[in-house]
């Protein structure tokens, strides 16, 4: 299933964009498939606004160290998540970038998608979080389908659970059509 094994994962975005509960639900999620996981997170005093990151490290083996130091996926959802969390990556490793930050800085080699805009679509803004954690986990194949559904309804409120699925569905959907056809 992952392409990579250990498989390391950075979310980064603005705080108050869920990225650290997008984290949990992909750490979440590998555990329901029987990986081996690490989450751990990150966010500066602003708590609120300041760019914050989530970290997930997936392996069939022990894992050694318990942070992403080069990551195979990174996505990022803000400039502010873009200057301090989105620069590094491993060689062969896709970033995602939620394509308005293109605005504000220059974007190279990245996979830009209208993340925010599908959120906004669905209507559900605050689902924005799980639009793109469908689309890191199409592209990464880091976690099954089944488990990430299950680690979403374990780990948003209940009444919120069907527009987070739809989130995940149309994030899925978003990667399917951007990369090109082989």
């Amino acid at each position: 299933m992952m392409p990579k094994d250990p498989l390391q994962v950075r979310l980064s975005g603005r705080g108050g964009q869920g990225i650290i509960l997008a984290g949990v639900v992909l750490a979440e999620a590998g555990m329901y498939d029987g990986l081996q996981v690490v989450h751990t997170q990150s966010y500066g005093p602003e708590a609120r606004l300041g760019a914050s990151k989530s970290e997930v490290v997936l392996s069939t083996l022990p894992i050694a160290f318990p942070e992403a130091v080069l990551p195979d996926f990174l996505l990022c959802l803000s400039t502010d998540a873009y200057k301090q969390h989105g620069l590094k990556l491993a060689l062969g490793g896709i970033r995602v970038v939620e394509e308005r930050v293109k605005d504000e800085v220059e974007v190279k080699d990245a996979l830009l998608l209208p993340i925010v805009r599908t959120a906004q679509e669905l209507g559900s803004l605050i689902s924005a979080n799980l639009v793109a954690l469908g689309a890191l986990v199409a592209l990464s194949r880091a976690v099954s389908k089944e488990s990430l559904d299950k680690a979403v309804r374990a780990r948003v409120k209940k009444e919120t659970v069907e527009i987070n699925l739809k989130a995940l569905e149309a994030g899925m959907q978003l990667a399917k059509h951007a990369l090109p056809r082989t």
